[in-house]
């Protein structure tokens, strides 16, 4: 049996922009019906006796050759997670969406045939020569399944974009900064790392602005740490994060608890990221409007709310405002 089929015209779709943003905790797309995907930044590949199911959280791909041989299969999100696949900050970022490029090239319901004309995909610097030319390798055409599904998908171009750009895009035409006339900026706080960063009214990212700051992996690794003593040995910091995640403060189900812990370990953390911030930002604050806080670790820093008055501020929807961005 043959593997390639001629679908038929009434399958087809085209979509000018697709996007993709594979982030250390969660990755997300938007489907073709408008709605923002989210799923966990969790991948495993599946033997050929191995089981995976699909679900709103977990997409599993199967890949094959020319032939219908060489089956590759894998599995992202949920499901990936709980048969303890590798977590995103275990992998290089470019890496991770040739993977998880298979959950945005998505057709309709009733479609089998996708023609995207372009892909926008979310890096840390677009401006590095050697990851945009490993992404632009994904520009073609795709043959596979998805969630059982088979979907042929054809990207015409592939569109490299600047993390925190979008969400301040978003912000500027949403009017969510109250002084747009001044330096306004973007504080991305995520699993891996985090990245602040400012831009100038007519939206120019000042490049020498730049910081990298420690995302929720080092507050794990600090939470890690004051529970050496009583526990005897290290933890797994994926759960750790999970227990932040969902405010259970108990990692798994080992029953340790570290919510105790917690408000010392989030206030020292925070006190990193503001000490990176007074460093590399000091020559700027008395031009700063606003700094809006985003990603999926944004809640955690309200203290840096309430310690600013406002000055740097929690987004009421930080953890879509990125992927909303990319469509502008």
């Amino acid at each position: 049996m043959t593997y390639h089929v001629t679908p038929k015209p009434e399958y087809f779709l085209t979509r000018p922009i697709a996007v993709l943003d594979a982030g250390n905790r969660t990755t997300q797309w938007i489907a073709p019906t408008g709605t923002v995907m989210t799923i966990p930044s969790v991948i495993k590949n599946l033997e050929s006796w191995e089981e995976a199911e699909f679900d709103e959280k977990s997409v599993v791909v199967e890949i094959r050759d020319a032939d219908g041989n060489n089956t590759s299969r894998f599995v992202i999100g949920s499901e990936a997670h709980s048969q303890r696949g590798t977590p995103a900050f275990e992998v290089n970022k470019v890496e991770l969406a040739k993977h998880f490029i298979y959950a945005t090239l998505e057709p309709s319901a009733y479609q089998g045939t996708v023609t995207i004309d372009s892909l926008r995909i979310a890096l840390p610097d677009a401006r590095n020569v050697e990851n945009v030319a490993l992404l632009k390798e994904l520009e073609g055409v795709h043959e596979f399944i998805r969630n059982g599904k088979h979907v042929i998908a054809s990207v015409r171009n592939i569109e490299p974009v600047d993390e925190t750009r979008p969400a301040y895009r978003y912000a500027k035409e949403n009017g969510l900064y109250q002084s747009p006339g001044s330096l306004n900026g973007i504080l991305d706080l995520g699993g891996g790392t985090g990245i602040a960063r400012l831009y100038s009214p007519n939206g120019s990212l000042n490049r020498q602005a730049d910081v990298i700051v420690p995302g929720t992996y080092a507050l794990a690794e600090k939470i890690d740490a004051a529970l050496l003593p009583t526990t005897g040995f290290s933890q797994d910091l994926g759960l750790i994060m999970d227990a932040i995640e969902n405010s259970t403060y108990t990692i798994g189900t080992s029953g340790i608890s570290f919510a105790n812990l917690f408000e010392k370990c989030r206030n020292a953390w925070l006190e990193d990221i503001r000490g990176k911030l007074r460093t590399k930002w000091g020559q700027y604050f008395s031009e700063i409007g606003e700094v809006l806080i985003i990603g999926g670790s944004a809640p955690l820093a309200a203290p840096i709310e309430e310690s600013t008055k406002g000055r740097f501020k929690v987004a009421l929807d930080p953890q879509t405002i990125s992927i909303k961005g990319m469509l502008l």
